[in-house]
């Protein structure tokens, strides 16, 4: 079973719908909705998404997305407005069989990313997520070199994973850390 989740309305969910066949179709959305005709052509159902903060919305999309892929192949197509990123962002963590959107109403098919982040810099943003620490502290915590524990966080604070405190003395993890670990 082929499923297209997505925030997309009109035309341009006709024409992604068009290119991926899908059997079913999830419409996400946040605030009001209103059905259009094209959106009636199509068999599905809609899921509110009504999370006051991002990680609460992104977990909900991860979990609708994890769900799909029980029964089969998932695409996922975004648009703009509140979701569409987090969307984005979901299914290429997620690795859906593929990522659409439009560009003036044609169908634009994007690879996935993919956000490589080692073991040792998932344990790193895990301890940071708890409490901010110093470079000493996170090579006990993880029994890494301390020329390691700053190869490590270099190289997190250029992915904007983690950063350094105003003292330049501690790091913590980003919104963006913290939207990656979930």
């Amino acid at each position: 079973m082929k499923t297209l989740i997505t925030n997309l309305r009109g035309q341009c969910l006709f024409n992604v719908s068009m290119e991926t066949q899908p059997d079913g179709l999830i419409s996400l959305y946040h605030g009001k909705y209103r059905k259009t005709e094209l959106d009636s052509f199509l068999k599905g159902g809609e899921i509110q998404i009504n999370a006051e903060k991002p990680q609460g919305a992104l977990t909900r999309i991860l979990e609708i997305i994890r769900g799909a892929k029980i029964h089969g192949e998932v695409y996922v197509a975004y648009g703009a407005g509140d979701i569409g990123p987090l969307l984005n962002f979901a299914a290429n963590q997620e690795g859906v069989d593929g990522i659409f959107s439009c560009y003036q109403e044609k169908v634009v098919r994007f690879p996935p990313l993919q956000l490589k982040i080692s073991k040792t810099r998932l344990k790193i943003m895990k301890l940071l997520a708890q409490k901010d620490l110093t470079a000493i502290e996170i090579g006990e915590e993880v029994e890494i070199s301390r020329a390691m524990v700053y190869k490590h966080l270099n190289g997190l604070i250029e992915m904007g994973m983690v950063k350094r405190s105003e003292s330049m003395e501690k790091y913590s993890i980003t919104k963006a850390g913290m939207l990656a670990l979930i």
